[in-house]
């Protein structure tokens, strides 16, 4: 089996649970709250295309963008298994590209980044880099909505050493989660072990990552948001919409252009 075997049942088990469709639905309820009924959108940090699908689903024409050739590669096996007819919207296309970077000469209705990507920018340069791009690529009033570990969620309940199981009839998978915790940069490495044992061939795979993740405050977004030429126009709590509180890990926030 290869590592790109290895890899995409890890992650297929892992997150085999993630409520992609409500997620999807939660995000287009809040810009259609917000005045905007999206005919296209672009998904940066869109990993295997699961939301921007879910989007198709809705009748959005979604594009994803994602640096990881392994999780495009997954998400194109996934699209190529599906008729086009049984969509009311064309399926998502997915492209390369760094989304503090990537240019596609193209303008969307809104832009969308779930999943934590904005906490995968480190620095305010990065985060500023990413909302550019948002920007570049939004038309004039279209909105970027994102999600991001909330600061005040992390401090009140620290990080700490989880261990995840899930298993099928195919595989069984043990995610070992280290973090450590760099209070004075607001980051947390994440380190991953994982144990990935194949039921039908008996054999095991181990992968190490590390997520380094940057939790943020609102007072900062909200400058760098301004400062990158768009204007707040919502905060949250993730899948919820009411006002974020000090316990909360996942929140959301709606700019403008």
């Amino acid at each position: 089996m290869s590592v790109f075997a290895d890899y995409a049942r890890y992650y297929n088990l892992l997150y085999r649970d993630k409520d992609y469709a409500g997620e999807a639905a939660f995000v287009l309820d809040i810009l259609r709250q917000h005045d905007c009924k999206p005919q296209t959108l672009l998904d940066l940090g869109c990993g295997t295309g699961r939301h921007a699908l879910e989007m198709a689903r809705q009748g959005v024409a979604a594009t994803g963008v994602d640096m990881s050739e392994t999780m495009l590669s997954m998400g194109r096996e996934i699209l190529s298994a599906l008729n086009p007819a049984d969509f009311p919207a064309p399926l998502p296309t997915l492209h390369q590209g760094d989304a503090r970077s990537v240019r596609l000469g193209k303008k969307f209705d809104a832009v969308v980044s779930l999943f934590h990507v904005m906490s995968y920018q480190n620095t305010e340069e990065d985060a500023l880099a990413m909302l550019a791009t948002a920007k570049e690529h939004l038309k004039p009033g279209g909105l970027f909505l994102f999600d991001f570990w909330y600061g005040p969620g992390v401090l009140t309940d620290p990080p700490e050493k989880r261990i995840k199981v899930m298993e099928d009839e195919r595989a069984k998978v043990v995610r070992e989660a280290a973090p450590v915790h760099r209070v004075n940069d607001n980051v947390v490495e994440v380190h991953y072990d994982v144990t990935l044992s194949g039921k039908d061939d008996g054999r095991n795979a181990r992968l190490a990552e590390c997520h380094s993740m940057r939790y943020w405050f609102l007072p900062e977004l909200r400058y760098l948001i301004k400062t990158a030429g768009l204007a707040v126009t919502g905060e949250g709590e993730w899948l919820r919409p009411d006002v974020l509180n000090p316990f909360a890990w996942n929140a959301w926030v709606l700019a403008k252009k």
